[in-house]
């Protein structure tokens, strides 16, 4: 990727699946996980048109999607604090070095912000986040909080 390459964010659209698609299923092999064609065709919808409190956010260059991440909308009902929670994030390997990573975080910050929502949190498998096995002794999870 160039040096003078422009990294932007925006939510998931409709037209994106043929985008979309491939980065999930490098996400899904990452993880050992299988999906069915339905349930994937499913996803995608309800993601794309953010229903029942799920939605997503890419980052791209130049028209190129490099990344997604994929979360929930939980809106707190009483004393609780609101939240995004991340539950998927995937950036295309050869993206990492552009820091598309970074630019995809700080468009769900944005986003949480403009919407009020005071926290966005994201657990990440430690084996998957760090490249490696996991060698946590409680959970094999890695959770990061950060205020919108």
């Amino acid at each position: 990727m160039p040096k003078d390459h422009m990294l932007t964010t925006r939510p998931l659209a409709p037209g994106d699946f043929e985008a979309w698609f491939p980065l999930w299923g490098q996400y899904l092999a990452q993880s050992g996980t299988k999906m069915r064609w339905p349930d994937r065709v499913a996803l995608f919808g309800k993601l794309s048109k953010q229903q029942d409190g799920t939605a997503a956010m890419v980052v791209e260059c130049k028209g190129e999607i490099l990344g997604i991440a994929q979360y929930q909308i939980h809106i707190a009902q009483f004393a609780f604090e609101s939240a995004y929670i991340i539950q998927d994030l995937y950036i295309l390997p050869d993206a990492h070095k552009s820091r598309a990573g970074a630019a995809l975080m700080n468009g769900l910050y944005d986003a949480a912000r403009v919407q009020g929502v005071p926290a966005v949190y994201w657990m990440a498998a430690e084996n998957i986040y760090r490249g490696g096995t996991s060698t946590a002794a409680t959970s094999p999870f890695l959770q990061f909080k950060k205020a919108a």
